[in-house]
């Protein structure tokens, strides 16, 4: 394989792998979605195995706030202003749902939570993070 061969090969990968880190809102990395899919994910899977309603009620609220929030970070238009006030939503909605898994006193239903709420504090981080970079 000659030289420009190899160059031409190996531009194309390059240039995608570019434009996919350019693109989306300028708060959403790979950590930050990933962490939101989690929490959609793990507050879905709550909902489904929690014995209380009112838990499995407030796991449903935070997976769709979380879906909600998911899909204002993949939006080409939305800015920090709009990631923070869903991620307002999301916050709000976690600690309903903290807050009756207190209440409930079920162990099983505790560690259904654990998941939840270690997708919640990584988002919570990556968005102060965010934050930080841009005051800086």
């Amino acid at each position: 394989m000659n030289g420009r061969a190899f160059g031409s090969w190996l531009i194309g990968p390059v240039v995608i792998a570019m434009a996919s880190a350019t693109s989306g809102c300028a708060t959403s990395g790979p950590t930050l979605s990933n962490s939101v899919e989690r929490l959609e994910d793990s507050s879905f899977a709550m909902e489904r195995n929690a014995d209380q309603k009112n838990v499995r009620h407030d796991a449903r609220e935070l997976s769709e706030d979380a879906r909600e929030f998911r899909r204002t970070l993949i939006h080409y238009r939305a800015d920090r202003i709009d990631v923070r006030d869903a991620f307002s939503d999301v916050s709000r909605s976690y600690h309903d749902l903290r807050d009756a898994v207190e209440r409930s006193r079920d162990r099983d239903t505790e560690r259904y939570l654990e998941p939840v709420t270690n997708a919640y504090l990584d988002i919570e981080r990556e968005i102060d993070v965010g934050d930080r970079v841009a005051r800086d």
